[in-house]
């Protein structure tokens, strides 16, 4: 009775244990399946894209035309076309900022990394060094001390929502419908096309061209690897050919949006200063780390007929001196003499000062204006700045400059 029980539940155990077997491996495979790419996900993959984009309503008077991943190219050649300041957006993954009014040169990388679905840019962050070009022009067009500064700059920014404006039954949304489920179709064809001649060469693969492996294996990662390329591939083509079209076509009434931005300056080197109470008196080194906080909002028009506005409000506070507020005199010994009002001084491009010297904080709230008309490559830019904190007076200045485009827009 006992060996039988014990026959009895040895088959049992056996039998569940085919079982579970059984199950995982048809669990795996299902599960390697789903992750596996094919022609037919990647294109219903596309086409769901293109629906949502079809089928968005306008009830608010705004919808979309195009999706958003594309969007996010459309933008990144728009907003990217005037750079003249941290407050500034670029959408590119590197960059060059030059600020010719400050002799500020800086060069940036952005870190932010697409998401696997069709979505906007909702914040990044970006890092840079930043460096002072010390020249005599704008030196002396901005009266202002100038030294040689470095330094490093790590900013957050947070996009809204961009919106674009369009009639709801009008032709530019039939249009864009049109033209998008032509590229889905179109794209089909590439991707059953290239998928088909993969195959084929992949079939044709022997073992004795993998020496060593297991050929389906070979087969297995080849697949795999060839599909999640294609994939990405097209995924980035249907979204560069939806913003290619809006930007040729001009098939909207207005594109809106606006970002934020907090940001840090930390410099990596002191800026020295050689200043004396007076004349007569024993010349000292001092010693100031411009570190600086800035904040800044920007709002964003993009109108085919009436081109680009940038409405930028900003504000930052940095460790200032009285040397670089033009409050000391700048002398040399064996210069040409002068008088500050009450000792006899040497007034010259020297690198000694007479003076007070101090470090204090100085904020600056600023505001701008940036038009670009249409498709052009010239431009205006309007800016108004208060300056508090030079000592015992604050002072407010504005400027307007013309300024040309000399890079032409290119994807990202």
């Amino acid at each position: 009775m006992g060996a039988g029980l014990k026959y009895i539940n040895r088959r049992n155990y056996t039998a569940w244990l085919k079982i579970i077997v059984s199950g995982l491996l048809f669990f795996c495979s299902g599960f390697l399946q789903s992750k596996a790419q094919t022609t037919t996900q990647i294109i219903n993959e596309i086409k769901a894209i293109n629906s949502k984009v079809t089928n968005y309503s306008n009830s608010t008077g705004h919808g979309m035309l195009i999706s958003n991943k594309s969007m996010n190219i459309f933008l990144s050649n728009k907003v990217s076309s005037y750079l003249s300041g941290n407050e500034d957006l670029s959408l590119y993954k590197n960059y060059v900022n030059i600020n010719a009014a400050e002799g500020m040169i800086s060069i940036n990388h952005n870190f932010h990394q697409p998401v696997d679905s069709d979505d906007w840019v909702r914040s990044f962050v970006v890092a840079g060094a930043r460096v002072n070009i010390a020249n005599a022009y704008s030196a002396k067009s901005a009266n202002r001390y100038y030294d040689n500064q470095l330094g490093f700059t790590i900013q957050k920014t947070w996009m809204g929502k961009p919106k674009t404006y369009y009639a709801a039954n009008g032709d530019f949304k039939k249009e864009m419908d049109a033209a998008r489920a032509l590229m889905v179709n179109t794209i089909a064809q590439s991707i059953n096309k290239k998928a088909e001649e993969f195959e084929q060469s992949l079939n044709a693969l022997k073992q004795e061209e993998a020496p060593g492996q297991n050929l389906n294996e070979v087969k297995s990662k080849l697949r795999e690897t060839f599909y999640a390329s294609l994939r990405g591939d097209y995924l980035q083509r249907f979204s560069e050919q939806q913003s290619e079209l809006l930007v040729n076509t001009g098939n909207y009434d207005l594109v809106t949006d606006n970002w934020t931005s907090l940001g840090v300056y930390i410099p990596v080197i002191p800026q020295k200063f050689m200043v004396s109470n007076d004349v007569n008196a024993q010349v000292n080194k001092h010693y100031n780390y411009p570190l600086e906080l800035f904040v800044s909002h920007t709002r964003f028009w993009e109108s085919p007929k009436l081109g680009r506005f940038f409405l930028t409000f900003a504000g930052k506070g940095f460790v200032n001196n009285t040397v670089q507020s033009g409050s000391l005199f700048s002398a040399d010994v064996t210069g040409a003499q002068g008088t500050d009002g009450i000792n006899t001084v040497t007034i010259n491009k020297g690198d000694r000062y007479i003076g007070q010297y101090k470090n204090f904080i100085t904020p600056v709230a600023a505001g701008k204006l940036v038009y670009i008309p249409g498709t052009s490559h010239v431009g205006i830019s309007f800016r108004i700045e208060k300056i508090w904190g030079l000592i015992k007076r604050s002072t407010l200045s504005s400027a307007s400059q013309l300024f040309l485009l000399i890079k032409r827009e290119s994807q990202p």
